[in-house]
């Protein structure tokens, strides 16, 4: 990737009935990482347990990518854990990257302040109905310090979201192996 608007418009071919809370959500975890969910180590061993758990006899509706984009320097990415139900050893070395991604990742609220209104001019071009949306989603968010969100009831409701907030580069050295590193954002499973 190489400009947010890229990013954006990934999420909006993948998960077309994307709203704004959506997008503040991908923008934050684009900044911050994964910081706000990890406690401990117990305590993300034991989340990520309950969500392969959740997620083990779900069928698949839809093709999910591996990897997601979060921001334009390509650090840190989604890692869906569709893909990954079927192998329950990935759990340790995921439990140990996500707690390395929360320890280095600290973000900053002009970094945060700036990609949002470059995501309400890409919204006033691509989703003009989320444009109101997300401005009055800004406001109160920067006067509380950005703090991390929840998907909208849609997005969760259509796409069951399921995944963690990872640096990039600690999740390829995870998955490299006698292929090489996945590509960024490779959409086969």
């Amino acid at each position: 990737m190489k400009t947010l608007e890229q990013v954006l418009d990934w999420h909006l071919k993948s998960y077309p009935l994307i709203q704004a809370a959506d997008i503040y959500k991908l923008l934050h975890q684009g900044v911050f990482g994964p910081g706000h969910i990890v406690k401990s180590m117990e305590q993300a061993r034991a989340a990520l347990e309950q969500e392969f758990a959740r997620i083990k006899h779900r069928p698949c509706t839809q093709e999910t990518a591996r990897l997601e984009p979060l921001d334009p320097e390509e650090k840190l990415a989604r890692v869906n854990l569709e893909p990954l139900r079927d192998k329950p050893a990935i759990l340790e070395q995921l439990v140990s990257v996500l707690i390395q991604s929360s320890r280095t990742v600290s973000g900053s609220p002009e970094l945060m302040r700036e990609r949002l209104a470059q995501a309400v001019d890409w919204c006033c071009r691509n989703l003009p109905e989320q444009t109101s949306r997300l401005a009055e989603i800004t406001k109160p968010a920067e006067a509380e310090g950005f703090p991390a969100l929840h998907h909208s009831k849609v997005y969760q409701a259509a796409y069951r979201p399921a995944y963690r907030v990872v640096r990039l580069d600690l999740w390829k050295e995870v998955e490299s192996g006698p292929g090489g590193p996945p590509r960024p954002y490779d959409t086969t499973a």
